[in-house]
């Protein structure tokens, strides 16, 4: 269960979690203000502790948006990263709900103004992801000897990929449609060669360093292409 407050100028997420005890404040990746409480917690408790903190959440705040994180609001003009490409969207009204993707423009067509669009990309760049992991999956199968029997894609927070050694399931982070293609290709070659050696051992990254030389660079890439997208 959650609910939002509002403290001063902030807006407030509370998420209540049963298995807590204490409470936490964190300001998240893309602004939001986010306090983890036990259920029952008093709105005053919380609003206390968001003001003993208001002049930090605010300056972390102020740092990531005037450092370019960008709260999407998915009207005309504002631009989108897509394989680290900068699109700019162009929304249009039309009979059926779709997404175009041609040269530097993102356009999205919409029945109606009252159309989620933010889902509608989403959906969208999902597929553009899952068929260009797919294929650097084939690609790379047929050069390691391996086979993933599933391609999964969803949001994770602390993983790019995931692979599950006995299902053959390998997981990829949505947020790499955002990143340049070489890091994606980069992160199926990575959970590939989770199926010859499981943990990250000595020779897992030598493996890793045969199917994907360039993998530490990489790793660089990402760190940099995080920042120009969240302003850290």
């Amino acid at each position: 269960m959650q609910k939002v407050v509002s403290v001063d100028d902030l807006a407030v997420i509370i998420k209540y979690r049963k298995s807590m005890k204490n409470i936490y404040l964190k300001v998240e990746k893309n602004a939001d203000v986010v306090v983890s409480a036990p259920p029952r917690t008093p709105n005053y408790v919380i609003k206390k502790l968001i003001q003993e903190n208001i002049d930090e959440i605010r300056e972390r705040r102020y740092n990531i948006l005037k450092n370019g994180h960008i709260i999407k609001c998915f009207v005309t003009g504002e631009k989108h990263f897509i394989f680290g490409r900068n699109f700019e969207l162009e929304v249009r009204l039309g009979t059926k709900n779709e997404v175009i993707l041609s040269n530097e423009r993102l356009v999205l067509v919409i029945k109606n103004k009252e159309q989620n669009r933010e889902q509608i990309i989403i959906n969208y760049l999902r597929k553009v992801l899952y068929n260009k992991a797919l294929e650097f999956i084939n690609k790379h199968e047929k050069i390691m000897g391996v086979h993933a029997e599933q391609l999964r894609i969803k949001k994770m927070k602390t993983r790019w990929g995931t692979c599950n050694i006995e299902a053959k399931r390998i997981w990829i982070n949505y947020e790499l449609v955002k990143f340049p293609i070489e890091c994606l290709e980069h992160i199926v070659v990575h959970e590939l060669t989770h199926l010859l050696e499981t943990n990250h051992t000595p020779r897992f990254y030598e493996l890793l360093g045969k199917y994907y030389p360039n993998f530490r660079e990489n790793d660089k890439l990402i760190k940099e292409f995080s920042k120009k997208l969240v302003g850290g």
